[in-house]
């Protein structure tokens, strides 16, 4: 996997990204230019990513997930032949989950197919050899393996994946909402924010990507829009999927930003001092972002 001396950074740009124009914006905001100075780092957003550059982000990729992101894969079958969603690798089941991936290929197992076979993620991944793998489960964990039981086992699907294929970049896509009133035991929307809180300090330890598609999909009492919702319960629209598509452009934008912002500041200043800065850099937006998601605030 390429060095990220950014990679805290990194995890919560997707989350920065959805706060404009609410009681967020200015904390996160904060909590960017303090884990990403200025002054070796300029200003971010007056670096300019061509469309181009975005496209070809997405050009080695997988996004692997469950029946959100089987929806997802529907959704791209339909978009234009230039699309950059025609460029993504899919490794998606109904019923897939964390704990699951971790079970022995059966008939009866739910992995992904991949070239018509089921496959173990990370030896299909190991045989695709992306540059990112884009994740997103926890809709058939929670019921079963309760928060942490299915942190633990989404961190070693991510572990036998980086084992097989240590050079990948792993992107973490937030578990999304269920419509409002429609929960079934420990799947309800605010065992969705705690476990997303979990999801992104895994992230943020680890180093992997964050993107919260969730809250661009919430509506002002956070839960499931309903437009966005196709069966009362969880399952997405097309409309919901054009979200997804803009969220991840954008995200893909910050980072490619941060990547130039880097390259540059390494030309300016030895690898060493650049770590020893950013080293002492602290997270400070964590409090304010699970205040905000306990109040409803996000």
């Amino acid at each position: 996997m390429k060095k990220r001396v950014l990679a805290k950074w990194l995890a919560v740009v997707g989350m920065a990204l959805l706060f404009g124009g609410s009681d967020m914006t200015s904390a996160v905001a904060l909590a960017a230019e303090e884990t990403a100075p200025t002054e070796i780092f300029g200003n971010l957003e007056e670096i300019e990513i061509s469309e181009e550059e975005i496209d070809a982000y997405f050009e080695n990729s997988v996004f692997l997930g469950d029946s959100i992101m089987l929806g997802f894969r529907n959704y791209t079958r339909k978009q234009a032949s230039d699309s950059f969603l025609k460029q993504i690798q899919f490794l998606a089941a109904g019923s897939y989950s964390a704990s699951n991936s971790l079970w022995e290929v059966t008939t009866e197992s739910v992995h992904p197919l991949y070239q018509g076979k089921k496959l173990q993620a990370w030896n299909s991944i190991e045989k695709i050899a992306p540059d990112k793998v884009f994740i997103c489960l926890g809709l058939n964990d929670l019921n079963i393996s309760g928060l942490q039981g299915s942190l633990d086992n989404y961190k070693e699907l991510i572990r036998r994946i980086q084992e097989k294929s240590p050079e990948v970049e792993i992107h973490i896509i937030s578990m999304t909402y269920t419509l409002a009133g429609a929960s079934s035991g420990k799947l309800n929307n605010d065992t969705i924010r705690e476990y997303n809180l979990m999801l992104l300090d895994a992230a943020i330890e680890n180093g992997w990507g964050y993107i919260d598609v969730a809250n661009a999909l919430a509506d002002d009492n956070g839960d499931l829009a309903e437009a966005y919702c196709s069966d009362g319960f969880v399952h997405q629209t097309a409309a919901a999927y054009d979200v997804w598509t803009v969220v991840l452009r954008e995200y893909a934008r910050a980072d490619l930003r941060v990547e130039t912002a880097f390259a540059d500041a390494l030309e300016a200043m030895e690898m060493a001092t650049a770590k020893e800065v950013i080293a002492q850099q602290a997270v400070p937006f964590r409090n304010s972002v699970v205040e905000a998601v306990f109040k409803g605030s996000i």
